[in-house]
């Protein structure tokens, strides 16, 4: 591959992925000695040790600042983009963060990148002794790129376990109504690997909102239901006080109460 096909294809990319694609024959220092030439002549930014973006024609390198979903995705090799990032990638995001979160199989520090950070966070427990990580992700493109993301069955049920990765509930519920549709099946699969009995509330109070809109049939709900947490649990733990939703035992805020059964509490 030549080298302005190379960066047309790779907005961000490791030296090792240089080295791979473009480097031929060549040793390491000469590999190292061309992208020296070319961070030199402002063609290149480096983003980090090792890792570097190509600075668009015009811009300042000092003042560019990269894609960060693509700087994310290029850290590692197994990043997966999720929680309010994936809201972003999938274009339901009610808002835009500057914060990253990916999804890896090992913790590495924060990477700052313009005014947020790029912030790497492990797969839920359950799928990784189950090594079922890749459960609900896809594949979408970004500036010609292929990056992995949580679909938005797993990136629903991820931000409702974790709002604080996506902006809070309000967020949450804001960017979620934004969903056109929904695999019941693969959301259900992917509840029951977590094995979390709030998160059946939670999840099936939010699908019991939206019933209509994404045609959740009731007996759907019913087996969400059935797997409720057996004592009262709270949709915001850290505040008191609301609304009882029986069908799911959960305490909501009055603002999303719905329903008669809806009681005080």
């Amino acid at each position: 591959m030549g080298l302005e096909t190379f960066f047309r294809t790779h907005p961000v990319f490791t030296l090792r992925e240089f080295r791979d694609v473009v480097g031929g024959k060549a040793t390491p220092a000469t590999t190292q000695a061309r992208v020296k030439y070319h961070l030199a002549r402002g063609r290149l930014k480096l983003v980090e040790r090792g890792l570097y973006a190509v600075v668009p024609p015009g811009l300042d390198p000092k003042r560019f600042v990269p894609d960060r979903f693509l700087v994310a995705a290029a850290l590692r090799e197994d990043a997966v983009l999720a929680y309010h990032s994936a809201l972003e990638a999938l274009g339901y995001a009610h808002s835009v963060y500057e914060d990253v979160f990916y999804l890896t199989a090992r913790r590495r520090k924060d990477l700052r990148l313009g005014d947020g950070r790029v912030r790497a966070l492990l797969h839920p427990k359950p799928l990784r002794d189950k090594g079922e990580e890749d459960f609900g992700v896809e594949t979408r493109e970004r500036l010609g790129v292929k990056l992995r993301v949580t679909g938005p069955e797993r990136t629903l049920v991820d931000c409702l376990a974790a709002p604080r990765y996506a902006g809070g509930l309000e967020e949450v519920f804001q960017s979620a109504g934004g969903i056109p549709a929904l695999d019941l099946e693969v959301l259900s699969g992917y509840l029951n690997r977590l094995g979390q009995r709030r998160l059946y509330a939670v999840v099936g109070f939010f699908l019991e909102r939206e019933a209509r809109r994404l045609f959740v049939p009731d007996d759907f709900l019913s087996r969400l239901a059935r797997k409720r947490p057996r004592t009262r649990v709270y949709l915001e733990p850290a505040r008191r006080g609301g609304r009882l939703q029986a069908r799911w035992n959960l305490i909501v805020p009055d603002r999303w109460a719905t329903g008669r059964e809806a009681v005080e509490v």
